[in-house]
């Protein structure tokens, strides 16, 4: 009876200590969590429905590369950073002069450079009408040397 009572408090105790702590760390990740420090390096129209638009990290130390993300929406009119901030890229490489065409929704990207992330899912909205292109990605690799 004894160890039941004592088994509960301390589980309660461990339980209550978690919350507090995944509560602190919560609230620090949305303070200290800040939007990408990115310029716009190039905005262009692949389709009809489709825009690429390319941003550059401005903080790329002497000893870091260049750090360059590619973001697939609609024309955005206005200040697109303001937007782009609100959706995620589909490929972060260190080079800028990736080759991209598209023929509807079809995405082709051809890089020869390092690829830090992708994703082929892309989706936006282009006046309240979802669009999904597909993403294809043909990459060469370079010497990690360089």
């Amino acid at each position: 009876m004894q160890t039941g009572m004592v088994i509960k408090w301390a589980h309660r105790s461990i339980t209550a200590i978690l919350v507090i702590i995944i509560t602190a760390m919560a609230i620090n990740f949305y303070l200290t969590h800040k939007p990408y420090d990115d310029r716009l390096y190039r905005k262009q129209q692949l389709s009809d429905s489709v825009w690429l638009y390319i941003t550059q990290y401005q903080h790329a130390g002497a000893t870091d590369t260049d750090v360059y993300r590619y973001y697939l929406n609609h024309n955005i009119t206005g200040d697109p950073l303001k937007a782009l901030t609100q959706t995620s890229p589909f490929m972060t490489a260190d080079r800028p002069d990736a080759i991209v065409n598209a023929l509807a929704n079809k995405v082709t990207v051809r890089i020869t450079g390092k690829i830090y992330s992708f994703s082929n899912s892309v989706f936006f909205y282009d006046d309240k009408v979802a669009v999904m292109p597909v993403v294809d990605l043909y990459a060469s690799g370079v010497n990690s040397w360089r």
